[in-house]
């Protein structure tokens, strides 16, 4: 679940998939649909973003672990032109003693973002 704001604000619903290309560094790319508010109303909006994250404590060492991302999307809003974004992320992922993480991220990317997640990994992984 994120939130974006920018020249409008707007909450997206996101999902995606990420792969290991290194033991602290991930790939993914993710996709989300939502609602932004323009001038008092409700217009759909979606984003696709392509992303590497690094990780502090890919093994899950450590109760927590930061990580920090960039990468590029692109924004669609109702009623405008598909607009493409750089994007620059950081985070903190909570204690997991299943196969699912919690954590924050906040960044830019089109405005300020800040979003909650819940990433599937190994039990020994990040």
């Amino acid at each position: 679940m994120d939130a974006i704001v920018g020249q409008h604000a707007g909450v997206q619903v996101a999902g995606g998939f990420a792969t290991a290309a290194a033991y602290n560094l991930r790939l993914g790319v993710d996709a989300g649909i939502g609602l932004r508010r323009p001038d008092g109303g409700a217009q759909a909006a979606g984003r696709v973003d392509l992303l590497a994250r690094w990780l502090s404590d890919p093994f899950r060492r450590s109760r927590r672990a930061l990580h920090a991302g960039g990468g590029i999307g692109v924004l669609f809003e109702q009623g405008a032109a598909p607009r493409p974004v750089a994007i620059v992320t950081v985070g903190v992922e909570g204690r997991s003693d299943g196969p699912w993480v919690p954590g924050v991220e906040a960044g830019l990317g089109g405005g300020f973002r800040v979003g909650f997640t819940l990433r599937r990994s190994a039990a020994t992984q990040r």
